[in-house]
């Protein structure tokens, strides 16, 4: 199956018909074999579920909207919006969009992947499956905990298998050791000589890019301990190295979308869908503009399109963050535009804004930058770090033709790029960081991440009426008013842990 969803199905558990007598061949005569029990069933429409699921929920990507755009893309000064809902860079009070991933991921995430991983275990039709299924369930997780710190792990998704309704919060620190332990494992048993994946939106099947995936999130993992065990970071780091890592942009892993299909289905792009409906109030960043042109990037009009058709860098503006629709940047102010909103550069919607767009799950450009770092920070991880720093830099210019053939950006251009802007003694860690909040537009549940855990790129927050956070950017979000109630015991025990449940709580590896 090729990697983007078009006429894809999904394959449903067919039901029992309702007897009509009793014989003494009654087990015979009311059998349906055309029914799908158990044994019938085709477990690779899970690993398609939960795929699918993981770009955005089937509830018009309210999770997507509120949490990766509405909260991450505005704290991390990628996009400003001067809608008041957009609460991310004003600090305000909004605890259902802060809940919103949480309530969305274990209701269409978690409950796939825990039943593909269960219904494969021990099944000797399906091992590949299965180490896959462990795979996307570390990719599920992985977000879930770096949103939120201690969350449902060991016993989440168990309702039906063991009766376990109110799970247990697992420490951060526990889910990063199993997490970690899963990956190596599941990527160790791929065999190309077993089961064939079916419905595999990622990689059609290739175990290849599967492994490489395993691998290249490991790496990620390792990273995010670089700041609360950094032996640990760098035991792991390594070994993701070895093992073997992404090796051009033709291993990014993505999911292709369908434009055709019905709003309420994640089918469609969940995070330019909500661009489209959101571009009259929402604008790039000042920052990230700015950050843009200091360093001449060829990606400020790939990225961003001027409302006016404009493209000299020198008279693009972004808009500041902070503001709402009461409060606007004044128009004419030195700096800024004359003619208010329709002057800040916007989201360049045909190119990272089609419907049938992918959704970037994990790069090579990532990958690179995260070598970099490790190289810097004196672990063997092959090579220098500024051969992958230019690696990952280049490769996050030239990916960007996976959106669109007009964003490709040509190998001249983004060599001049890299070395224009090579790694500079005493500032490498801050210039790999930076290079990767800029590769990571968009997804910004990683450039979030990769900000608490760096420190860079060094945002100024801002000042709003009512922010609950005293001038500071969030460090996380909270967990749902609905778990006080119906998880009473085990998440005031993850609170009592982790010290508070606000955003200035810092999680584990953040420490």
């Amino acid at each position: 199956m090729k990697r983007f969803i078009n006429k894809f199905s999904i394959l449903l558990v067919g039901f029992v018909l309702l007897a009509q007598g009793c014989t003494k061949d009654f087990t015979e005569i009311n059998t349906d074999p055309t029914s799908a029990g158990a044994e019938a069933f085709n477990p690779n429409s899970l690993l398609t579920s939960a795929q699918l699921r993981y770009t955005g929920s089937t509830d018009f990507a309210f999770e997507t909207w509120r949490t990766n755009l509405i909260y991450l893309s505005t704290m991390m000064q990628h996009l400003s919006n001067v809608n008041g809902y957009w609460v991310g860079d004003k600090s305000r009070n909004n605890p259902g969009y802060e809940a919103s991933y949480f309530e969305r991921a274990y209701d269409e995430q978690v409950k796939y992947v825990v039943d593909l991983v269960r219904f494969t275990d021990g099944r000797v039709e399906y091992p590949n499956l299965h180490n896959v299924g462990r795979i996307m369930k570390v990719l599920i997780f992985h977000r879930l905990t770096d949103i939120y710190g201690d969350v449902p792990y060991s016993e989440a998704g168990l309702g039906f298998y063991e009766q376990i309704f109110t799970p247990k919060y697992d420490t951060q620190e526990s889910i990063y050791d199993n997490m970690l332990s899963e990956l190596e494992s599941a990527a160790a048993n791929l065999n190309p000589n077993e089961d064939a994946l079916i419905g595999d939106l990622m990689y059609a099947g290739d175990l290849d890019k599967w492994k490489k995936l395993a691998n290249s999130l490991m790496l990620r993992l390792s990273m995010r301990l670089s700041k609360a065990n950094a032996t640990k970071a760098q035991q792991w780091a390594e070994k993701a190295a070895t093992a073997g890592l992404m090796t051009s942009n033709d291993d990014n892993a993505l999911i292709l979308h369908d434009a055709s299909s019905d709003r309420l289905t994640p089918c469609r792009n969940s995070i330019v869908m909500n661009l489209s409906y959101e571009i009259p109030n929402m604008r790039l960043s000042q920052t990230f503009v700015d950050w843009m042109k200091s360093k001449s990037d060829p990606r400020l009009f790939v990225y961003g399109k001027n409302p006016d058709g404009n493209t000299n860098p020198a008279t693009t503006f972004g808009m500041p963050n902070g503001y709402d629709l009461a409060n606007k940047p004044v128009s004419g102010a030195p700096g800024y535009p004359a003619n208010g909103l329709d002057g800040y550069i916007a989201p360049n919607l045909p190119i990272v804004g089609k419907l049938s767009g992918p959704t970037f799950i994990l790069t090579f450009a990532e990958v690179e930058l995260m070598l970099a770092e490790a190289a810097q920070r004196g672990w063997n991880v092959g090579g220098s770090a500024s051969d992958h720093y230019n690696k990952g830099v280049k490769a996050a210019l030239t990916y960007l033709s996976q959106y669109d053939p007009a964003g490709a950006i040509a190998d001249a251009v983004a060599d001049a790029y890299v070395s224009a802007n090579a790694l500079q003694a005493g500032t490498e860690l801050q210039q790999i960081a930076e290079q990767y909040w800029a590769a990571t537009f968009l997804n910004e549940y990683e450039a979030f991440a990769n900000w608490r855990r760096t420190g860079f790129p060094q945002l100024t927050p801002t000042s709003f009426p009512d922010d609950i956070t005293n001038g500071q950017i969030p460090r996380r979000l909270r967990y749902p008013t609905a778990e006080y109630s119906n998880n009473e015991v085990h998440i005031q025990e993850a609170v009592a842990r982790q010290g508070a449940d606000d955003l200035l709580t810092r999680v584990w590896w953040d420490n």
